[in-house]
């Protein structure tokens, strides 16, 4: 007698199936891990990524718009490298994996499936060819679980060195990591690939984004933008602008390598929401005035007004952009009213 559950098919092949599963898995478990050797092979026949992402799909997904993807083949960072020259660079951009040093001390950089940047390997291959990670379970490859170094900034150190270096500064009693801020929470299956998705349980993990973005969803206040000492009257308008980092671990922006920088914006606008005047400052680690977590910095403006159609509001906007300013993450906004009438003049 073939079970119905209410309103679908007959899923008495999908039980067989599970259970066949379930018994290789129990008696045979280096059958199931030897399924698929390929996937923790060194070198080229590694196939690449795309082939984890056969059962890790929602993985592969995230990783494949993530700026890990694009650590390679993204034209800044060509252009920083000067086509590549610039050797150093490469072993953080497409590592071999962060588990095998040089003598050196440095990570190996590989010379294989080079467009796919920071791989599933960069992170999660070990040194004795097993893939490892913070769970473990019944799966078609060597894996080995490692649940603290991938829950602590120290894995994401391995490369972003001058940066975890800062956080280990500023972390204090504050146990919030790397991942924490961006790689946000998820609860969902490891695989979803067919049959072996029916092994395993939900568990809580980690999206693998690896964005700003995502520490900016996380910590909508995470930069305290105020206005502060307003004074102003029908000819002039000044007052300074506060800026407070209070919740980021690590400088913004942080990093020795690549152009990095933080662009403030006053501007100072009329009663149709046209900008008439604006002042920008810049922030920058070479020039140590980036925001640093809990350093209070403070820019003064001076705005003559002389326009016919009044002064509205004033806002303050800070973004982080590239070197062409063409590319701008807001990281904070702040709005003031003024209402001040039509110039005199």
């Amino acid at each position: 007698m073939v079970y119905k559950h209410p309103g679908t098919k007959p899923f008495s092949c999908v039980i067989s199936m599970v259970i066949v599963i379930a018994i290789m898995a129990i008696s045979s478990g280096c059958i199931i891990e030897n399924l698929h050797p390929e996937l923790v092979k060194r070198g080229a026949e590694f196939p690449g990524s795309h082939k984890c992402g056969d059962c890790h799909v929602d993985i592969y997904n995230e990783w494949v718009e993530s700026s890990h993807s694009q650590s390679y083949i993204s034209e800044e960072f060509r252009v920083s490298t000067n086509n590549y020259e610039f050797k150093f660079c490469i072993r953080c951009h497409v590592p071999e994996t962060i588990f095998t040093l040089l003598e050196n001390d440095e990570i190996a950089p590989r010379d294989y499936n080079l467009k796919d940047g920071v791989d599933c390997h960069g992170c999660h291959l070990t040194v004795d060819c097993t893939l490892a990670g913070p769970h473990s379970g019944i799966s078609p490859h060597p894996i080995e679980k490692k649940e603290e170094l991938f829950k602590s900034g120290e894995l994401c150190g391995k490369c972003h060195v001058d940066t975890f270096e800062e956080y280990l500064m500023y972390v204090a009693d504050n146990d919030e990591t790397c991942q924490d801020c961006h790689m946000p929470a998820v609860r969902r299956k490891l695989i979803q690939d067919e049959p072996w998705q029916k092994l395993h349980v939900r568990k809580e993990g980690k999206a693998h984004t690896f964005s700003s973005l995502s520490a900016l969803k996380n910590n909508k206040d995470f930069i305290e933008l105020t206005f502060t000492e307003i004074s102003n009257s029908n000819k002039q308008i000044k007052g300074k602008v506060e800026i407070l980092n209070t919740k980021v671990n690590h400088s913004i922006p942080t990093g020795k390598y690549g152009y990095k920088e933080v662009l403030l914006l006053i501007n100072l606008k009329d009663n149709f929401g046209r900008i008439v005047k604006s002042k920008q400052e810049s922030m920058f680690v070479e020039l140590n005035t980036q925001l640093k977590p809990g350093v209070k910095k403070i820019y003064s403006f001076v705005f003559d007004i002389d326009g016919e159609n009044g002064v509205k509001e004033m806002e303050a906007v800070l973004f982080r952009t590239n070197f062409n300013r063409t590319n701008k993450t807001l990281l904070a906004k702040a709005e003031l009213e003024l209402g001040l009438p039509k110039s005199s003049q």
